[in-house]
């Protein structure tokens, strides 16, 4: 019990020290360029940010959906849209998991049986995936790009066919050593993809624990905070002196993605599971969609 407590008690205060050392963060870095002028040029990108966290931490299929088609559209090359787009989610996939994570800190002992379990096994594979795709240096083959598009598409589509029939979701739960195995691999294989794309391994995880059965909520939680290890799992990448990170976007669009953080998580405890499903299933359709059109 004590153990317990400690870990809601750090958890608490993490996520009350995290949003004023957001607006510090923006403070500082706009008085180097001028609040005003850099305010003008780039703050509606705070609403890019905070809509993009939203549903990414609903969903946790990541905002890479929301990000990427927005920083093409505005004429970035490949490479910095891309890092741009993981430098943001470090901010709100962060905040995202926080509050998740509180919120089983909340839940009874008995509930979301395994939840520590599954995030320990497919954070470091999602991870090594990615450093392996990244360390090396492969680029996204084009037929990966259409066959990742293609394959969301399908996902969602199977989600949403599934509605038909009652599914019974329980807090309890409980996936086999072959799920755990499974999940190890595509983790491994959302890395790669998250790698190229900003967004992927959360999106295969919640869909396989969705399919699995698993509670929705539980599975939403499991593929934000995984996403949330992922994308911190770049940040020596994105935040170092050679980036190709927009940081006068990220100056905004990373507080807003607190924000938008902060809020999915009551956005899905307000949804039932047949809601969340379809929410989902049409998101990661949205997600499938985004990626063969700019591909």
């Amino acid at each position: 019990m004590k153990f317990q407590f400690l870990r809601r008690h750090i958890m608490s205060k993490a996520l009350l020290l995290f949003c004023p050392l957001a607006v510090f963060y923006v403070v500082w870095t706009t008085q180097q360029q001028g609040v005003l002028d850099a305010t003008q040029d780039y703050g509606m990108f705070f609403f890019v940010g905070v809509i993009g966290a939203i549903f990414a931490n609903s969903t946790g299929a990541g905002g890479g959906v929301i990000f990427i088609p927005v920083f093409s559209g505005l004429g970035l090359e490949p490479l910095q849209s891309i890092s741009t787009s993981f430098a943001i989610q470090c901010f709100g996939m962060t905040a995202g998991a926080l509050t998740w994570w509180r919120y089983r800190e909340t839940q009874a002992n008995n509930s979301w049986p395994q939840f520590y379990k599954i995030v320990s096994v497919c954070t470091p594979f999602s991870i090594s995936g990615l450093w392996l795709c990244q360390w090396l240096g492969f680029p996204p083959p084009q037929s990966m790009l259409f066959t990742f598009g293609l394959f969301s598409i399908m996902l969602g589509t199977a989600l949403i066919f599934k509605l038909r029939y009652p599914d019974s979701y329980s807090d309890m739960t409980l996936i086999n050593r072959h799920d755990f195995i499974a999940l190890a691999g595509i983790s491994f294989i959302g890395g790669i993809i998250t790698a190229w794309l900003s967004v992927g391994v959360g999106e295969l995880i919640a869909t396989y624990l969705l399919f699995r059965k698993v509670n929705p909520v539980m599975s939403v939680a499991i593929a934000v905070i995984v996403s949330a290890f992922t994308v911190w799992g770049s940040a020596y990448i994105h935040f170092t002196e050679d980036t190709k990170t927009l940081f006068n976007i990220v100056i905004f669009a990373g507080p807003g993605a607190i924000l938008g953080g902060l809020f999915a998580r009551k956005l899905v405890l307000h949804l039932s599971a047949k809601k969340l499903k379809a929410f989902f299933g049409v998101w990661i359709i949205l997600s499938g969609l985004t990626v063969l059109i700019f591909e």
